[in-house]
């Protein structure tokens, strides 16, 4: 009875789900976990564990991770100041070139010269017109002032030109020397021939005084009939005689008179002529002198910039002279030089693509091509300005032009060394945010999601 008491509840526990399963399904169910632990190995359940915590921890540390944006832009190193251009006026063929790219020069410091053969010979040649037209208006000055000509206060080194000058000095002198010594014997002959004319009519006029008395006389006695009347007659004729003599010496006179008077007047024009001949002639050369001083300068200043200098003290940049017989046109750009007191900055060209992201006053790394980034790093710096509009290069490539102001103006962490200068080439990266890793890993995938399934 206690037995059965016990087995009693056994039997009301029984139900349809609890039922005894039997032989053959036991086996069955014995063949289905035998073929799940064949499925998953035990040795490989802690590997797939493993694999999925590194999984998991490597998507909490992308998604915690934060990488930069950058933007690239290629550049150069420029100044902050502006840019002195190098031009030549007249132009001309290159006969040696001193400058080279990138290189300092001082202010005054010759960059290149200009073959000056013909220039220089114009100036020889201008320059010996006006030593000639010097000298020849030294001589007119001291024949108008009737003394010997100074050559030597010019400091003229043409022997030849001042003995010619010398020579035409001394037979223009002569020469009037000459007309005025014929002249003036010309007035001693006629006041002398005066002088001997009045003392001629002295004496007629003595005779006539006497003649005149003498037929007082013998009209007298003439009258009381005391006298031949031949003697009278002989008496008058002798008075109208010595009348007529002292007409012909008076007339003589008065001719030559006429004729020094003519004489000294042809004297005086003979000097006032050749004075202003001389005066004429030096007002012509004076006017010659003028011209050729003003020729000569614009000669000299040609010649002077046939050594084309550096107006400033800086770098070389843009140089476009680069072979001797080089033909340069009046005016182009030869060069320019950027002063090495200016502050130096980075231009860059952004891409449009990226233009949406940079904004003035973000950071950018750049790195100087000209220097190993390996050995020397970067060169921090920050966006100052970027352009209103796109620009179109050379290349035909639109960019946004930027700015970037540099921290320092050298590579490196040493101060004075490896320094920037204008020209230098650059790659910059312009630090536009940050962003996950993980965003980074998905967004690829979903740019193709949200790039699919919108077809039609």
């Amino acid at each position: 009875m206690f037995f059965n008491k016990k087995s009693e509840p056994s039997q009301e526990s029984e139900s349809p789900l609890t039922t005894p399963l039997g032989k053959r399904e036991r086996s069955l169910l014995s063949e289905s976990i035998h073929i799940e632990e064949e499925l998953v190995p035990a040795f490989v359940r802690p590997i797939l564990f493993i694999v999925g915590a590194l999984v998991l921890i490597f998507l909490v540390w992308a998604a915690l991770t934060r990488m930069k944006e950058v933007a690239h832009a290629q550049g150069e190193v420029v100044p902050s100041g502006s840019i002195t251009l190098v031009q030549h006026l007249d132009g001309g063929v290159v006969g040696e070139i001193l400058a080279e790219e990138r290189k300092l020069v001082s202010q005054g410091e010759v960059l290149l010269r200009i073959d000056g053969t013909q220039a220089l010979a114009d100036f020889r040649q201008m320059k010996a017109r006006l030593d000639s037209l010097r000298l020849r208006e030294e001589r007119l000055v001291a024949f108008t002032e009737d003394r010997k000509p100074d050559f030597a206060k010019l400091g003229i080194e043409q022997p030849d030109m001042v003995s010619n000058q010398q020579d035409m000095y001394t037979s223009q002198l002569a020469t009037l020397k000459s007309t005025l010594s014929i002249l003036e014997r010309q007035i001693n002959q006629r006041t002398q021939r005066i002088r001997q004319l009045k003392m001629s009519l002295s004496v007629a006029l003595e005779q006539q005084a006497l003649t005149s008395e003498l037929s007082a006389m013998r009209e007298d006695l003439a009258s009381r009939q005391l006298v031949n009347r031949t003697v009278l007659l002989e008496t008058r004729r002798a008075k109208v005689t010595a009348s007529g003599e002292i007409d012909r010496l008076t007339e003589e006179i008065g001719v030559a008179e006429q004729e020094l008077a003519e004489t000294r007047n042809r004297h005086t024009d003979t000097q006032n002529h050749s004075r202003r001949d001389a005066l004429a002639e030096l007002g012509t050369v004076r006017a010659e002198i003028a011209e050729l001083e003003e020729t000569l300068l614009r000669l000299q200043a040609r010649v002077s910039r046939l050594e084309v200098r550096a107006p400033i003290r800086g770098y070389i940049l843009d140089m476009r002279v680069h072979n001797i017989g080089q033909v340069i046109q009046p005016g182009v750009l030869l060069m320019q030089i950027i002063a090495d007191s200016a502050t130096l900055e980075a231009e860059v060209r952004i891409s449009p693509r990226d233009i949406g992201f940079v904004k003035v006053g973000q950071p950018v790394n750049l790195r100087i091509t000209s220097y190993d980034y390996s050995r020397f790093g970067f060169v921090k710096g920050t966006l100052k300005r970027v352009g209103a509009s796109s620009m179109v290069g050379e290349d035909k490539i639109s960019y946004y032009q930027g700015l970037v102001e540099l921290e320092h103006p050298y590579v490196g962490d040493v101060p004075g060394r490896n320094l920037l200068q204008p020209g230098m080439k650059v790659e910059a990266e312009i630090l536009t945010g940050e962003k996950t890793l993980l965003a980074y890993l998905v967004k690829p995938l979903i740019d193709v999601v949200s790039m699919s399934f919108h077809e039609r």
